[in-house]
């Protein structure tokens, strides 16, 4: 038997709790559905989708343990995932104060649209340089692991896929839906620059977050 399937119920039950846990990579699907439609959040998914894939393959063969107790290598990634969070949340108050302006002005607001690619990167990126997945991957997946069943490595690879094929799951229905939400909402320039400056706020409080972030349990 690959995995204990007994742990594997329990780790599936608490999976399905954790993916409705609100954090960077589900604000990015919700932003991009809300301003570009479901299908920017699909593409933006299939970037997180990535990313997760990377993790759970590193935490499988042990390479986030050893990103982890590295304390140059972790706050490194832990640095630049902050950064990289920042940046997205002070583009998204420009984008609001540009369209805030623009419309005090009498003009028509200019809405940047991102390319596949980088609606895509975004997602990547957004999930990759996250240390909090990596910790994650460290405290919580093992605890599912049947050591006497060998193979732990595999184990730990088909845990880390499960929880990446159900959240990816959930953060396409949340496309869908905030699109949905978009359509009705977005027509408006003032509710549009309300909802991308509180996202560019909550993008810098989860960039303040993980600057924060210690290697607790390492």
């Amino acid at each position: 038997m690959l995995i204990d399937l007994e742990l594997y119920r329990l780790y599936l039950l608490a999976v399905l709790v954790l993916i409705v846990i609100p954090g960077p990579d589900m604000l990015l699907i919700l932003s991009r559905g809300l301003f570009e439609g479901w299908k920017s959040g699909w593409i933006a998914s299939a970037g997180i989708f990535f990313g997760a894939l990377v993790h759970s393959v590193l935490a499988a063969f042990g390479v986030s343990a050893l990103i982890a107790a590295s304390p140059h290598l972790f706050d490194a990634m832990r640095l630049i995932g902050a950064v990289y969070l920042a940046w997205i949340g002070a583009k998204s108050l420009r984008g609001a104060w540009q369209m805030w302006k623009a419309q005090a002005d009498g003009g028509v607001p200019q809405v940047e649209r991102l390319s596949t690619r980088r609606t895509f990167l975004h997602g990547m990126m957004t999930n990759l340089l996250n240390v909090k997945v990596i910790l994650f991957f460290l405290a919580f997946v093992p605890q599912f692991i049947n050591p006497s069943l060998g193979h732990v490595g595999l184990q730990s690879l088909i845990l880390g896929l499960t929880l990446t094929l159900c959240g990816t799951g959930f953060l396409l229905v949340m496309s869908v839906m905030a699109s949905g939400v978009g359509r009705a909402l977005m027509g408006n320039v003032r509710v549009r620059a309300a909802l991308d400056g509180t996202a560019g706020i909550i993008f810098l409080g989860f960039a303040v977050r993980l600057f924060l972030t210690e290697r607790k349990f390492v």
